[in-house]
């Protein structure tokens, strides 16, 4: 019976992962609703670990910081705490692969407003990336329970 249990967290947990990045991709928005689920499913199945909590409140600080220079928005900076707490010892590995997938995600957008200016796509050129796509795809490979 556990491990049914334990199925069915990591499923809603990838959907919410799944929401949150398409949320974000077309809107620009990570929906509070979906990270707070995300934090409730987070908090019950990860054990209290000191390091991971000061972890999670430490990225915390960080986001607040980037969020005030404008390099990273309030969502993702609460999407990365959430999944860095979870990812208990991991949460480093969290980081280098969010930085790794946001460079790749951002390679990508210069060579589509590359395209967009040059006429070549029917498209107008966008001015930020949908970074929380970078965080879930990382979550998916470091949440200790996945």
């Amino acid at each position: 019976m556990a491990s049914n249990s334990f199925l069915l967290l990591q499923i809603i947990t990838v959907f919410l992962l799944l929401v949150i990045a398409l949320n974000d991709v077309f809107q620009r928005k990570v929906p509070n609703i979906c990270l707070l689920l995300l934090l409730f499913v987070g908090v019950t199945v990860t054990p209290f670990y000191l390091h991971s909590f000061l972890a999670g409140i430490a990225i915390v600080v960080f986001g607040l910081v980037a969020f005030h220079y404008r390099w990273l928005g309030a969502g993702d900076s609460k999407l990365l705490a959430i999944c860095a707490y979870a990812s208990l010892e991991q949460w480093y590995w969290l980081l280098l692969k969010t930085a790794l997938l946001g460079g790749v995600l951002s390679v990508a957008y210069l060579l589509f407003n590359h395209f967009a200016i040059r006429g070549v796509i029917a498209a107008k050129p966008r001015t930020t990336v949908p970074y929380a796509v970078a965080i879930c795809i990382a979550a998916t490979t470091t949440i200790h329970y996945m």
